[in-house]
């Protein structure tokens, strides 16, 4: 069942579609072949991308942003797993029947998504675009510390919340999604171990400022995004030079240039998957 959903913003508006128990909302704009936009931390795609971004995207593809379960305008519970929100993406891009194989594009926590759905899914995937992934694995430091971390940070959020406002929802998602930061970052780890990633084109768009953090928290970050890019025979690091983490926002052509790159060595053969 799809329904459409009012909208205030320019451009075509969202829809619901009942992926099974619950309903995703979801925009497809523009032509061409199918890209997916994977948000990142709180879990929102529509419209979260930016305005010059996504046009310019859609200049060059049908492009699909989505809100995972339980977060925005989507229905259910936010995903205790990784592989949960994989496995509804897959069960959307069924319903909505968009030609497949498509580029996937992962920002920040969505990177993690996309990389187990590339994992699971790999017959769906003709590349692979990461845009500053959070990075698989434990971190170094003490693992005490990373509990604590990880539990303040989602309370403090929670406890923001609890004044109101038009941010207290993306407050408490936010907070749901980072208690769960540590499991997902190993989930993702031990997929990439076991199973691996389809060798497709891929970038890893990295970004060039960093805020000040740990040396060896830095240069765990670095390092994995050095692997992620070798996962794949037709992998390649790149450096937003003028960007921090928002490189949507703040060098959007980067992404913009990367997805070029993945669409033109791509180019697969569409297929009209019509499994359920």
């Amino acid at each position: 069942m799809v329904s459409e959903l009012q909208d205030n913003s320019k451009g075509p508006a969202a829809m619901t579609v009942d992926v099974g128990g619950h309903a995703l909302c979801v925009r497809i704009v523009g032509a061409g072949p199918t890209v997916v936009l994977e948000g990142g931390g709180s879990g929102q795609g529509v419209g979260a991308w930016g305005e010059v971004l996504e046009q310019a995207l859609a200049e060059r593809a049908t492009v699909v942003t989505y809100d995972r379960a339980g977060v925005g305008r989507s229905g259910g519970v936010q995903a205790a797993s990784v592989t949960g929100m994989a496995d509804d993406l897959h069960r959307l891009l069924r319903v909505v029947g968009l030609e497949l194989p498509a580029v996937f594009l992962g920002w920040s926590y969505g990177a993690l998504v996309t990389q187990v759905y590339a994992a699971r899914y790999p017959e769906d995937v003709s590349g692979l675009v990461f845009v500053d992934p959070t990075a698989a694995g434990s971190p170094p430091g003490s693992a005490l510390v990373r509990r604590l971390s990880f539990r303040a940070v989602p309370l403090l959020l929670r406890l923001r919340a609890l004044f109101g406002g038009q941010d207290a929802q993306s407050l408490r998602e936010l907070a749901t999604t980072l208690a769960g930061m540590p499991e997902a970052m190993n989930e993702t780890a031990q997929v990439r171990r076991e199973a691996g990633l389809p060798p497709v084109p891929l970038r890893v768009v990295t970004a060039g400022r960093r805020p000040r953090m740990p040396r060896a928290q830095l240069e765990y970050l670095n390092a994995d995004h050095h692997a992620l890019a070798a996962q794949s025979p037709q992998g390649r690091l790149v450096v937003a030079e003028r960007a921090d983490h928002q490189i949507p926002y703040e060098q959007p052509e980067a992404v913009v240039q990367a997805l070029d790159e993945v669409l033109e060595s791509a180019r697969p053969e569409p297929r009209q998957d019509l499994d359920t």
